[in-house]
Formats: C-alpha cells, sequence, structure tokens
C-alpha cells in the first residue's frame, strides 16, 4: 500500500472508502494495487467529475430525474469513458464506500456483510447487504446505458 497525494479517479480506480487514520482519509482499490490519500471519498468524486467538465450534484440530479433513484443515487461520472461508481450507503455517510461495478469479478456472501472479489484479486468489504448491493448494481447499470446512448444520439443528430 502506497501515499499517493494526488489520486485521480480513472478507468483503474475499482473501489474508494474511508478510513479512519490521522493522515489519510480514503483507501483506494485500484487495478493496479491499493492507495491511501489524503483526500475525502467526495473530495476525490468531485474532482473526477470537474476533470470530465461537469459536477457530482449534477450528475447525481440528472440520474435521479431520469429514474427516480432517490437514495443511494449511483454515479455517472463520465458515460464516453464508462465511469460509473455505485455507493454502498447514504453518500452523506463517513463510512459509504463507493464500487466501480465494472472491476467485480464476483460478489461473494459472507456471514456479516458481502464482500467484493475484484478482477485483480484484491477483496472488500461492502457494509450493505447482499440483496441492496445486488439492486445497485442494475441501478447503476440503467444508469450507465441512459445516459451512454443519450450521449452517443446527441454526437450523431442530424438538422434536417
Amino acid at each position: 500500500m502506497k501515499y499517493v497525494k494526488d489520486y485521480q479517479i480513472s478507468l483503474t480506480t475499482m473501489g474508494i472508502e474511508a478510513v479512519y487514520h490521522p493522515e489519510y482519509n480514503s483507501r483506494i482499490y485500484d487495478v493496479n494495487g491499493m492507495y491511501y490519500t489524503g483526500r475525502t471519498n467526495q473530495e476525490l468524486l468531485d474532482q473526477a467529475c470537474e476533470l470530465r467538465c461537469t459536477d457530482y450534484n449534477g450528475r447525481i440530479n440528472a440520474v435521479r430525474k431520469a429514474f427516480s433513484y432517490d437514495k443511494k443515487t449511483p454515479l455517472v461520472i463520465c458515460p464516453i469513458e464508462m465511469i460509473y461508481a455505485i455507493p454502498t450507503k447514504s453518500p452523506k455517510d463517513y463510512d459509504c464506500k463507493w464500487i466501480f461495478p465494472d472491476h467485480i469479478e464476483k460478489l461473494l456472501r459472507k456471514a456479516k456483510h458481502p464482500q467484493i472479489l475484484f478482477k485483480n484479486g484484491l477483496t472488500m468489504e461492502i457494509n450493505c447487504s447482499y440483496n441492496t448491493f445486488k439492486k445497485q448494481q442494475e441501478r447503476a447499470r440503467n444508469s450507465l446505458i441512459h445516459f451512454f446512448i443519450l450521449v452517443r444520439e446527441r454526437s450523431t443528430y442530424r438538422i434536417k
């Protein structure tokens, strides 16, 4: 595990979670390993949206308007790059974890909490039920596909 001051969410990000540590605020699960940063989960998500010329609240509001997902709303960071994330709890909760579902190999049922097995072999315990997470995955996929199709339609729109 390594400290990274300026980590940026990208196609290699698999999950982020808050940590209780005097120097670090977030643990990042990445295809290339596990990292720590002084930034909070919210700061990482805000920056990811801003780097793509949008903002977190706008993305959340767009999904809510399209689907009425008022709680634990999936975040479509970039429909073109297909970067999106699922919250395990209310994003206002300190211990909300964000999962980037394209990297999930398998969702494992465990005694207390489900565990995600990522494609690179790392595992992450999640703080919601198995069924809740499955529902969140479906919502996230619906959201991503919806906005991906909108972007494609707009990029090929022709005035008659």
